[in-house]
């Protein structure tokens, strides 16, 4: 998998509904929109959340990209820029927008994904199903990484040690594990996240993680 792990755009000039972790706060653009980086950062990943159109169109360093948007969760580029302005050249609404280095992660399935919701329905004494009220449907998998976490992934994850501590989503791609899971976009928390416990290899700098990933909105 490709996940972001340390958003640029928490330090930048973005307004802070697309800082925010929650995709319902959203923004709504027209005609531009600037963001100025703090500092000169690597990026070769977009994370977009909650967007209402199917083509967003970005601007980095004099290049436009066009990113087809199918659903929340990372977009690779084709290339890495160095760069400190992003432009986002779509009239849209956006939930959140992200930026950075996506982190290749090899992974094994460790549990099949899952299709789970927080909804509870009731059952009589007659055997009749009353609907559950409220709650929300959400998309959940477990994935392992063994010895598959190398010293520049470690250094993502303590630059983004501060919004990994608050809890914040990570935007993920999944398309080197297309063929053995159902969706290849996510925007989900690692229900391990706040601890971030690993397992260092015996003669290299390697570390193993086992990540609970469950859907946010």
């Amino acid at each position: 998998m490709n996940i972001l792990i340390y958003d640029v755009i928490q330090q930048s000039s973005a307004p802070e509904e697309l800082k925010s972790p929650a995709l319902a706060e959203v923004i709504y653009i027209s005609p531009s929109l600037d963001i100025t980086l703090d500092e000169e950062c690597e990026i070769n990943c977009i994370g977009i959340g909650y967007c209402n159109v199917s083509q967003l169109s970005i601007e980095i360093n004099g290049d436009t990209i066009n990113i087809d948007y199918t659903e929340s969760g990372l977009y690779l580029l084709n290339k890495t820029y160095n760069t400190t302005l992003i432009k986002i050249n779509n009239n849209c609404r956006l939930g959140r927008f992200a930026a950075g280095i996506a982190c290749d992660i090899p992974t094994s399935i460790a549990k099949e994904p899952a299709f789970a919701s927080t909804i509870e329905p009731r059952v009589t004494l007659s055997g009749q199903v009353i609907k559950g009220r409220g709650g929300y449907n959400y998309r959940a998998v477990s994935l392992d990484s063994r010895y598959k976490i190398n010293q520049k992934i470690m250094d993502e994850i303590v630059k983004a040690r501060k919004y990994i501590g608050e809890g914040f989503p990570f935007f993920i791609d999944f398309t080197t594990e297309a063929y053995k899971l159902p969706f290849d976009k996510l925007y989900a928390n690692d229900l391990n996240q706040n601890y971030l416990s690993f397992e260092s290899g015996v003669r290299y700098f390697l570390y193993s993680r086992r990540w609970e990933l469950e859907e946010r909105f």
